[in-house]
């Protein structure tokens, strides 16, 4: 006769649920986080496809060799590693800004303006120039109208729109025309120009990339069709990109992040794993 058990139960699961970003400012990591750290807040990912963790221990051996064959007597753990992964498809600013490690999501104020003058030197036949670009505003200004061209002594000499150069307002691109009859190159010099033109007022999302390592606490709550409901709550965490982020293709965008499960203080744990009251 089969002899069966049913010892601790079946708890089949099918994975579910919501990540949770409580992000560290600059500020406090440079300051040393502490066991009464706190972030600036738990941010909701959006849907994350994929999150799974690895753990991963180095050790050290001891082997007796009082006999003809070494045998293992002892073995101690010299370190003890847990990263995870996960990738999100919700492309929201805060995302990308994570992503991009940048301190946070930025705008820019564009103030209106009539008559601004902005230099193109050496301006080519077929090529594309961003205008209003500056150290200050990298990459240029949006939201032109009323755009006009001039070269030759002082930029006095107007440049007509027709057969030379096209103007995007929304974006403030400046496409020379290729063979343009008055915006010539010879022997690989341009034409100097000056475009004139207002702007519009606005303010429009930025986000500048960093270098700056990204820390805070990383906290899942499960909602699994299948299975018991066990939250994970990781208090110190260093985020990190992973991976490529297609700007271009035929599937839905998505992007990939590491994490690193460290010790916020020595009372405090690098896991907690809730379950939920019954």
């Amino acid at each position: 006769m089969a002899i069966t058990s049913d010892l601790g139960g079946k708890n089949y699961t099918l994975g579910r649920g919501r990540l949770y970003f409580d992000r560290f400012t600059v500020a406090q990591v440079a300051a040393g986080i502490g066991a009464t750290t706190r972030g600036e807040g738990e941010r909701y990912f959006g849907n994350t496809p994929e999150l799974s963790m690895t753990s991963s221990e180095e050790v050290l051996d001891h082997f007796s060799s009082e006999g003809g064959i070494r045998v293992k007597d002892d073995s101690v753990s010299l370190q003890f590693d847990r990263t995870g992964t996960f990738t999100c498809d919700n492309i929201e600013a805060g995302n990308l800004a994570l992503w991009f490690l940048s301190a946070e999501t930025g705008s820019v104020t564009q103030t209106a303006a009539v008559a601004t003058t902005f230099l193109i030197p050496n301006a080519r036949p077929g090529r594309f120039y961003q205008v209003g670009q500056s150290a200050l505003l990298p990459a240029g200004v949006r939201s032109i109208s009323n755009a006009s061209v001039g070269k030759g002594a002082g930029f006095a000499t107007v440049v007509a729109a027709a057969a030379n150069w096209e103007i995007d307002e929304a974006t403030g691109r400046l496409y020379v025309l290729p063979g343009a009859p008055d915006i010539t190159e010879v022997a690989g010099v341009g034409t100097d120009l000056q475009i004139t033109f207002d702007m519009g007022a606005g303010v429009r999302e930025q986000i500048v990339s960093s270098s700056t390592a990204v820390y805070g606490a990383l906290r899942f709550v499960a909602d699994n069709p299948k299975g018991k409901q066990r939250d994970f709550y990781m208090p110190y965490v260093k985020l990190a990109s992973d991976g490529d982020f297609n700007l271009k293709g035929d599937d839905w965008q998505s992007m990939s992040f590491t994490f690193e499960v460290l010790k916020k203080a020595s009372n405090i744990e690098g896991i907690y794993i809730d379950g939920r009251v019954a």
